[in-house]
C-alpha cells in the first residue's frame, strides 16, 4: 500500500495559514484528481502562459534505497506518481515531480562490500538499473535526486546548520536494538521475544553510541495539532490514525547522525560523524528543487547564496509525497519536525 502525504494541507494546520519554518516556505494549492493515462510526450509540452504559485504542481515519490536493484514495491508508487503528474500538467500547471534514489548509509557499504564495489560504485549502478527501469515504463520525471550530488549535499549542510544554530541540536550517549535495513533503532515493544525486526525479520544489533540528537519532542504540540487539524495530511485515514497514535504516546528526540558510519556527509560541526540517513534523504525533497549547475551554493549560511531559499522558489511546499508505510513514521512525524 501507498501513502499520500498532502504537505500543503499540513501548513493549514501550522504557522497560521501561511509558512513553514524554513524562510521563504511559500503556500500553494493542490487537488487529488481522478487518473488519465496520456502518453510523455503529450504531458511534456511547453505551457505558453506565465505561472503564479498556486499553478505549481509538487508531486515526490520515496527516495529509493540503493541497497538493491529495483522491484515492484518500487516501481508502484513511481507508476502512481507518475499518472497524477499527467494530469496536473493537462491542467496547465507547472508540474515538478521528483523521484530519487537515497544513497549513503551502513546498509549500502555492506551491500557495496558484498559486491566487492566501493559504495560510489555500486550506488551508480544500481541508480542505472532505476534510470532504466524509469525509462521501460515511461515514467516522466521532471528531476532525478541523488543524495550523492554535490548540490544536494550542500544544501543537507545548509539545513543542518540552519537547525545548529536554532539550538535544536545536542549530543548524547544512546544504547538500544538497531535494525541495519530500517536504519532505525527499535523499542522493544517493536520486535518479537529474540528482537527481530517485525518489517524484516532479522535481528536488531544492540548498540552503544554518543550521537547527535534532534530535539524532537519539542515539536509534540505542533505535530499533534498538525495530525488533528488536518484530515487530509495523511491518507488514508487509517494510517493517519497510526501516525497520531504515535504522537500521542509521545514522540522522542532522535539521532541525526553517527560515528561508526564513515559512508555519508561529514557534519561540518564535527567531522568524526557522518549525517544519519533520514535527517540526510528527507532534504532530498528539497534539494531535487534545485536547478541543474555543476557549482552548488554555498552552504555557509550566507542568505545571498542559500540552497534552501533558491529550492523554496521552485516549487514548494510539495503537494503531495507518495511513500510506503513502512517508513511512514519518518516521513509524517520526523520530517515535518524537522521543517518546524
Amino acid at each position: 500500500m501507498s501513502v499520500n502525504l498532502n504537505m500543503n494541507r499540513s501548513i493549514a494546520s501550522w504557522a497560521s495559514r501561511r509558512s513553514m519554518c524554513l524562510p521563504g516556505l511559500a503556500r500553494c494549492h493542490s487537488s487529488l484528481v481522478a487518473p488519465c493515462r496520456v502518453s510523455r510526450a503529450a504531458t511534456r509540452l511547453a505551457c505558453t502562459h506565465s505561472h503564479t504559485k498556486a499553478d505549481t504542481y509538487t508531486i515526490t515519490t520515496p527516495l529509493y534505497y540503493v541497497n538493491a536493484k529495483p522491484h515492484m514495491g518500487s516501481s508502484y508508487p513511481t507508476i502512481a506518481a507518475d499518472v497524477l503528474a499527467r494530469f496536473q500538467r493537462l491542467l496547465g500547471k507547472r508540474v515538478r515531480f521528483l523521484t530519487g534514489t537515497d544513497e549513503h548509509g551502513e546498509k549500502i557499504a555492506l551491500a557495496a562490500a558484498a559486491r566487492s564495489m566501493s559504495p560510489q560504485e555500486h550506488c551508480d549502478n544500481i541508480v542505472q538499473a532505476y534510470k532504466e527501469l524509469w525509462t521501460k515504463l515511461d515514467i516522466a520525471y521532471d528531476g532525478f535526486i541523488r543524495t550523492t550530488d554535490s548540490q544536494h549535499e550542500a544544501l543537507v549542510q545548509e539545513v543542518l546548520q540552519r537547525v545548529w544554530d536554532k539550538g535544536d541540536i545536542y549530543k548524547a550517549s544512546y544504547s538500544g536494538w538497531y535494525c541495519i535495513d530500517c536504519e532505525e533503532y527499535k523499542d522493544d515493544k517493536e520486535m518479537d521475544a529474540e528482537h527481530n525486526c517485525p518489517t524484516h525479520r532479522r535481528p536488531c544489533q544492540h548498540r552503544e553510541e554518543e550521537n547527535y540528537f534532534f530535539a524532537l519532542s519539542k515539536y509534540q504540540a505542533q505535530l499533534e495539532q498538525l495530525l488533528e487539524g488536518g484530515e487530509g495530511f495523511v491518507q488514508p485515514a487509517s494510517r493517519r490514525n497510526e501516525v497520531l497514535g504515535w504522537v500521542r504516546e509521545g514522540v522522542r528526540d532522535f539521532s541525526i547522525s553517527r560515528s561508526a558510519v564513515q559512508w555519508g556527509i561529514p557534519m561540518r560541526q564535527d567531522p568524526s560523524h557522518t549525517v544519519y540517513v533520514w535527517f540526510d534523504a528527507l532534504n532530498g525533497y528539497l534539494s531535487g528543487l534545485l536547478p541543474l549547475t555543476d557549482q552548488p551554493s554555498s552552504s555557509n549560511g550566507d542568505a545571498s547564496s542559500s540552497s534552501i531559499d533558491t529550492a523554496l522558489a521552485q516549487g514548494w511546499p510539495a503537494d503531495v509525497h507518495v511513500i510506503g508505510k513502512d517508513i511512514l513514521r519518518f516521513h509524517a512525524i520526523y520530517w515535518p519536525g524537522m521543517l518546524m
